[in-house]
């Protein structure tokens, strides 16, 4: 007899302050799901209401070496892994996994927490790749590389968003048989708060990037490089930086130093879902160039609100933002993309359309419910 949700325990291996696993936990609880979080430290925020968090250690200030280890992190990605494996491991990770004795167990980003779920030894195992797990991390060490395929053999099911992703997953090792597309969709709750906003042919020259301001992958740098070439054709651009993140005193400044500063606002993160919905519904651009790439989240959400987007060229934006939608860059480009900027707001009529063709594709395709309703059934299955 299969399971009632009541009955599936489902413990999640992965950072207990990530808005996605947050909002997994979360929707699997309010479905009658007994689902437990293990990490390494408490989260600084409360668990969603019905999701216990299981953690190996209480909170401490930073030590002096956590410099040093992230530093070391980025020479020795792959070595840095094992240690990470080691520390929980001493500080009881598979002891408290073994002790919750959970019906499924699901990590989040193979190429770290799928690694230490799949150590538990406990299935049927779960893994979901969020992009640069698989798109990135691998190339980067010979010794992570190996840990994903090494993972990816184990997993009764390997979860993606985008294409991209699933391809790279069966050049690791993943069977096609054992993969489902899951997209961390858009909440029929903020469609609800988006869908009687301002049409998008009558927005004011607002641009909005909501990307990390972190190094790496997410080139909000070159966004803010755009603008003086924005700000020479269209005087009365704007551009709001949301998000937060150890970049933010340098981008302020080259804000200043390209002299665009009054034009560049950052408000740091923004509240999902209502202040989301209000900021990205008067938008008349979204902008997120990053190098590397799922299906994001925040793409989505900008779409359903009606913002015109503009891309870096990756296959997975490509899947979701054609030339009638949207507008597609190469992220080192700032020219292209002032242009495509600029294109979109001069033009209400194709802002317009493209808002129109967006908020269809994302009801149809980009559904949280849905896709969380795929996600449910794939559980059920394992545990039948």
């Amino acid at each position: 007899m299969p399971a009632t949700a009541a009955q599936i325990r489902l413990c999640i291996i992965g950072n207990p302050e990530s808005i996605h696993v947050r909002r997994w936990a979360g929707h699997f609880a309010g479905r009658g799901f007994d689902v437990h979080i293990v990490s390494f430290y408490p989260p600084r925020e409360p668990a969603p209401d019905g999701v216990k968090v299981d953690f190996l250690r209480p909170r401490r200030d930073a030590a002096p070496g956590v410099s040093r280890a992230r530093a070391a992190s980025a020479r020795w990605p792959g070595a840095i892994r094992l240690v990470t494996a080691l520390r929980m491991t001493r500080a009881g990770f598979l002891r408290t996994v073994a002790n919750l004795r959970p019906d499924i167990v699901h990590a989040h980003y193979v190429s770290d927490y799928g690694f230490l779920a799949a150590l538990t030894r406990r299935h049927p195992l779960v893994v979901s790749a969020w992009g640069s797990d698989l798109l990135v991390d691998p190339g980067r060490s010979l010794i992570t590389r190996n840990l994903v395929r090494w993972v990816l053999a184990r997993s009764e099911l390997v979860t993606y968003d985008a294409s991209q992703v699933a391809e790279a997953a069966e050049r690791l090792g993943a069977t096609r048989s054992r993969m489902l597309r899951v997209v961390l969709g858009v909440e029929d709750g903020y469609l609800r708060l988006v869908a009687d906003q301002p049409p998008a042919a009558s927005r004011e020259p607002l641009i909005v990037s909501l990307r990390s301001l972190e190094r790496g992958l997410y080139n909000v740098d070159r966004i803010i490089r755009a603008m003086p070439e924005v700000l020479r054709v269209v005087p009365r651009a704007r551009l709001i930086v949301g998000n937060d993140g150890a970049l933010r005193t340098e981008l302020e400044k080259l804000a200043a130093d390209l002299g665009v500063g009054e034009s560049v606002e950052f408000v740091g993160f923004v509240e999902r879902p209502r202040a989301l919905a209000e900021l990205l519904a008067r938008a008349a651009v979204y902008a997120s160039v990053p190098s590397s790439d799922g299906t994001s989240v925040t793409l989505l959400e900008a779409m359903a609100a009606g913002a015109y987007p503009v891309v870096s060229d990756l296959p997975a934006n490509r899947e979701w933002v054609t030339d009638r939608s949207g507008a597609v860059v190469p992220e080192q480009d700032v020219h292209r993309m002032a242009g495509a900027v600029v294109a979109a707001l001069q033009d209400p009529a194709r802002r317009q359309a493209a808002a129109e063709l967006n908020r269809d594709l994302v009801r149809r395709e980009g559904s949280w419910e849905t896709n969380m309703s795929r996600q449910e059934s794939a559980y059920r299955d394992l545990v039948s």
